[in-house]
């Protein structure tokens, strides 16, 4: 009888409502979780196939990339940054290359045609260039050969040289002042120490359209004498340039600006320059007096023309118990010009005959007589077959050469290509009726000249 009561009760505890409904909630859940996993289950399937077609999808983008990477000329790293001012002074240094000419250049422009013929940058300031402790870098190495007529073994060097080697660093110091150092490594070479240094000199913008430079720095004369080694087609600068302006240089003080300030097509694009130098051609300088400098300059920039008139007022020295005028006066006028792919420069100087050759101490040239003037021009046509390949002749003339008194002429043939953006290799050979001096290397028919800035 108790086993039966005890079934009963047991019975009743298992089929009552209480039991039947938590029965029924444990059953719910189990299947609720049975249900949650399967779902998971299926987006987790969904996740790694859509994780499948992603990584198939980036590595067939990645073999896409690589391939047109492989085809693609790669962009310079200097293309990205802001291109430095063309207002530099002039013979330095602009925009720096690429790292050790790595990276070839992108194809050279007419636009970047013209503006060789017609402005690469002369006669700027610092007003818009950093100055770095990196210095910029010139370097020309240079084979000649093949002597021309009347050389002499003093005349001509028919080997390989280091013909040129510079370093410059220039850009502001302060807000409204800049400066700018080159030194050289010819004169080092020559056994000319008190040479070494090319360009130093300070600058001072007491406003947006005038500079004031103080030092040793390029005369403002002419277009030959400023433009930069770099730059020009031919090995060397005119003839006449040479005896006139040898070394380029003198020390004084420069006042230049534009007046761009001003409205009017007439006004835009000009540029003026006045200065007080020591003259004597620089290195013997010793009469105490100065000479007076100016040039101005236009840009007809619709039609890619050029022209200037540059002049000098001053004194030199006469050789030792000569007497007469000891004027150092000179005048010249040049012109650039430029249409697509030919480019054409002229200029023209003329004055009292140079007394004096580029020296330390004086060195008297041995046709010099007191009254006697000089004149001498050059003209050079380019063109470009490719914007990086380009052909030039140029005709070089000197009337009363200052050391034989003799008409000097020379005719250039010549090849240059553009490597790099920094670099660039020519070939040029040259017929001359005689030898010229004072500063000038070229008593050489053949050259190969080889420059890199960077």
């Amino acid at each position: 009888m108790k086993r039966k009561l005890v079934g009963l009760f047991i019975l009743m505890f298992v089929f009552s409502p209480r039991a039947i409904v938590a029965q029924a909630a444990g059953n719910s859940n189990e299947s609720g979780s049975q249900e949650r996993l399967r779902d998971l289950e299926t987006k987790l399937g969904v996740a790694l196939q859509e994780l499948a077609d992603t990584q198939a999808q980036l590595k067939t983008l990645t073999s896409q990339v690589k391939q047109l990477q492989d085809q693609a000329t790669p962009i310079p790293a200097s293309n990205l940054q802001p291109q430095a001012s063309s207002t530099q002074q002039s013979g330095q240094v602009g925009v720096k290359g690429d790292v050790l000419g790595v990276n070839p250049p992108p194809a050279p422009t007419e636009e970047g045609f013209i503006k060789r013929i017609i402005d690469p940058g002369l006669g700027g300031d610092q007003r818009n260039n950093t100055l770095s402790l990196r210095p910029e870098l010139f370097v020309q190495a240079r084979y000649s050969t093949l002597p021309g007529d009347g050389a002499t073994i003093d005349d001509f060097k028919s080997n390989f040289r280091v013909s040129r080697a510079e370093m410059h660093w220039s850009g502001l110091i302060a807000p409204k002042f800049g400066a700018g150092f080159e030194i050289q490594y010819q004169p080092a070479n020559d056994g000319s120490p008190t040479q070494l240094i090319n360009d130093a000199y300070l600058q001072y913008y007491p406003f947006d359209h005038a500079t004031i430079t103080g030092g040793q720095f390029k005369l403002p004369f002419g277009f030959d004498t400023q433009q930069s080694s770099a730059d020009r087609e031919s090995p060397e600068r005119a003839m006449i340039v040479e005896y006139f302006f040898p070394g380029q240089r003198d020390r004084g003080v420069l006042l230049q600006g534009d007046l761009d300030f001003l409205s009017g097509s007439s006004s835009s694009s000009f540029q003026y320059f006045a200065g007080v130098f020591n003259g004597n051609r620089l290195w013997s300088d010793n009469n105490r007096q100065v000479n007076y400098d100016f040039r101005l300059r236009k840009r007809f920039d619709s039609i890619h023309l050029a022209v200037g008139v540059s002049g000098q007022v001053g004194h030199q020295l006469l050789p030792p118990g000569v007497s007469g005028t000891d004027d150092q006066n000179a005048i010249g006028v040049d012109l650039q010009y430029a249409f697509r792919r030919f480019g054409f420069r002229t200029e023209l100087v003329a004055g009292n005959m140079p007394s004096t050759a580029f020296s330390l101490t004086p060195i008297f040239f041995a046709a010099f007589v007191p009254g006697r003037h000089s004149a001498g021009g050059a003209a050079v046509a380019t063109y470009a077959l490719t914007f990086r390949d380009n052909i030039y002749v140029r005709f070089d003339q000197v009337n009363s050469d200052p050391q034989t008194d003799l008409t000097d002429q020379a005719v250039n043939f010549g090849y240059f290509r553009v490597l790099t953006r920094s670099e660039r290799l020519g070939f040029d050979y040259q017929w001359k009726n005689h030898v010229s001096y004072n500063n000038n290397a070229v008593n050489t028919r053949f050259q190969v000249t080889w420059d890199a800035k960077f």
